[in-house]
């Protein structure tokens, strides 16, 4: 629900476009979000977003942030010593394939720097 419960909106009436780009309605037999989804939100509506970034001379960059999925082995957050460490760090990182992944492998670890 995310909230529309104050919005004037019968949910029981709602209809949306799934992610394939048909029309869905609670009684569809088929899911609106792809299993692989995950809650996404417009940069524009960010309070702590840089003023300028669309600008296109671009923002200063400060930090890269990578995530993955690993069970084991890899500590969820670790610093790298220097940016180009952090480079290295990021081109060299391996995932558990997900349900998005061509593949069709689940849980598989893969090189893959656009998962990330």
């Amino acid at each position: 629900r995310e909230g529309m419960e104050d919005e004037d909106v019968d949910l029981e009436e709602a209809e949306v476009t799934s992610w394939d780009h048909r029309r869905w309605t609670r009684e569809s037999e088929f899911t609106a979000a792809h299993k692989n989804s995950r809650f996404c939100s417009p940069a524009h509506q960010l309070e702590i977003i840089d003023p300028a970034w669309e600008d296109p001379k671009g923002v200063p960059i400060e930090a890269i942030l990578f995530g993955g999925r690993r069970e084991r082995v890899v500590p969820l957050v670790y610093e790298s010593y220097d940016w180009t460490h952090g480079v290295f760090v990021g081109a060299s990182m391996r995932s558990l394939t997900t349900a998005a992944s061509l593949e069709g492998t689940i849980r598989k670890i893969n090189h893959d720097p656009f998962a990330m």
